[in-house]
């Protein structure tokens, strides 16, 4: 912040200051929240408490550097292949010019795994223990990076009806609110795992594990608003990273998925009905997670393909022929797949879809949708002024319209939503999730100005579906305003040869 607003320059004592805060935070957040992980060791896990006592401190002693060197260690990954060896390895470590988070984490983890053979505690345990509060550190730590200006995307130039406004990507600020995001479900998480014996020793390990399949896909989602250069077919070197991790998050899973491991159970009877419930919160939580996850995977995948590698058109995008026109339902249709899994995600977890389906109770709501939906499109076919192509175009922008509509509002507003609201959570919730989710997509394809306005948009969908209890008022707004959207570029002629 100080560097992207000129102040650093101008008064480079903020800048010293900046980077005072940024080490000291994060020192002090290790301790602080080490020693809050230490309670939970011996309350209510039960571990001695002058064994808890002691590894705490040799862990608040030895985290520190550990991470310090792994973070500079991971600058190696940067150089060519057959550049690495020892020599430079250390050279890193000790002179490196740069910190990465990832490279930190995996010696944190190593360390802690071998601290805890040393202790004789279980690893699972100590690792769903501290990685419940990593997240907080990691916030600690962006909000440094968010002063001092490190870690910044690139510039960002919002133009809204005549006003501009020219700013670097905030990123930090993106990831203070995905670590805080990440770290309230994980509680949630921890204290259902944690709340009797035997769900303890059935679930075990699954927080560290919720953590490996949460924050790699927002990480990799955030490397698409920063400058980091691709060291693997386009990819950052944090993004590849990331990818192994999440796989390795997804190996977990199955391990602890696994039906036949064994498990103690207990003899006392009163005890199933908190077993069933805290299974099936488990459960709620994490196919809610799963869905949400693999849209955010898959919204990056389908920037990376049409925006980074090009193998991908683009299918709404200006067209020079009617056969360009219609081609684009082609290269439109695998996203088809994704809403119809949706659907049966839903019929799988046994969530009623045909209430959904039909126009249940009316309400006003929709016609303030209706209303912004009919005067965008008005906006862009009347008011602009542009020349567009007649008649014969608009088949493929009906279709895709209809598509697009039917799809999102499937995937959003129907299975997302639900899944959300059934964790539970309230529904503020459930709905911010949701238009977050929905705007994702917006925000790497089209810039942050579309973005912030699907966002907008998605609560006024999330809030006409609840209102409604059907999401048939929430297509209608969106088929209508995606003829706008989708036919703008489709409909709008071009001078010939161009």
């Amino acid at each position: 912040m100080f560097k992207y607003f000129g102040l650093a320059s101008r008064y480079p004592v903020l800048q010293i200051l900046g980077e005072i805060y940024y080490y000291s935070v994060i020192a002090a957040a290790f301790i602080v929240f080490a020693i809050f992980a230490s309670r939970k060791l011996y309350f209510p896990l039960g571990y001695s408490k002058k064994r808890v006592f002691v590894f705490t401190g040799i862990f608040i002693s030895g985290i520190g550097p550990v991470v310090y060197a792994g973070s500079r260690a991971a600058g190696m990954l940067n150089r060519p292949f057959e550049h690495w060896c020892v020599d430079l390895l250390v050279e890193n470590i000790v002179s490196g010019s740069s910190h990465t988070f990832h490279g930190g984490m995996i010696l944190a983890v190593i360390f802690l795994v071998v601290l805890s053979c040393l202790f004789r505690f279980r690893i699972s345990e100590i690792l769903d223990t501290v990685f419940l509060y990593l997240p907080l550190v990691h916030v600690l730590g962006r909000t440094g990076c968010l002063l001092v200006g490190c870690c910044w995307g690139a510039r960002v130039n919002l133009y809204f009806y005549g006003f501009h406004l020219g700013l670097q990507n905030p990123v930090p600020l993106y990831a203070i609110m995905v670590n805080l995001a990440v770290f309230f479900f994980l509680r949630r998480v921890y204290n259902r795992v944690y709340s009797g014996p035997e769900i303890r020793t059935r679930f075990r390990g699954v927080v560290f594990t919720a953590y490996l399949l949460l924050y790699p896909p927002a990480r990799i989602v955030l490397e698409v608003f920063r400058t980091e250069a691709g060291v693997f077919f386009g990819l950052s070197q944090a993004q590849v990273v990331m990818g192994l991790l999440f796989f390795t998050g997804l190996v977990l899973s199955m391990v602890i998925a696994w039906p036949c491991r064994k498990t103690k159970s207990l003899s006392s009877a009163e005890t199933a009905p908190v077993k069933n419930e805290a299974r099936a919160e488990l459960l709620r939580l994490f196919s809610m997670a799963a869905l949400l996850v693999s849209l955010v995977l898959l919204n990056f995948f389908i920037y990376y393909l049409t925006r980074q590698l090009r193998i991908w058109p683009w299918p709404i995008q200006p067209v020079f022929s009617l056969s360009d026109a219609y081609g684009r339902i082609f290269w439109y249709s695998p996203v088809i797949l994704i809403p119809a899994c949706c659907l049966f995600w839903l019929r799988w977890l046994r969530i009623p879809i045909n209430p959904w389906l039909g126009w249940n109770r009316f309400s006003y709501t929709f016609f303030i949708g209706l209303a912004v939906s009919i005067y965008y499109c008005f906006e862009l076919f009347v008011l602009k002024g542009f020349c567009f192509r007649g008649p014969a175009f608009w088949p493929p922008v009906l279709a895709m319209s209809l598509m697009n509509a039917a799809g999102e509002e499937v995937i959003y507003r129907l299975a997302l939503y639900n899944l959300i609201k059934r964790a539970p959570y309230p529904i503020w919730t459930a709905n911010t999730v949701q238009a977050l989710a929905y705007a994702l997509i917006h925000f790497m394809i089209a810039g942050a100005v579309f973005g912030f306005l699907s966002f907008v948009y998605g609560l006024v969908l999330g809030i006409i579906a609840e209102r409604n209890k059907s999401i048939i008022p929430a297509f209608i707004c969106h088929f209508i305003i995606d003829l706008g959207v989708i036919g703008m570029p489709l409909l709008l002629c071009f001078p010939t040869g161009s």
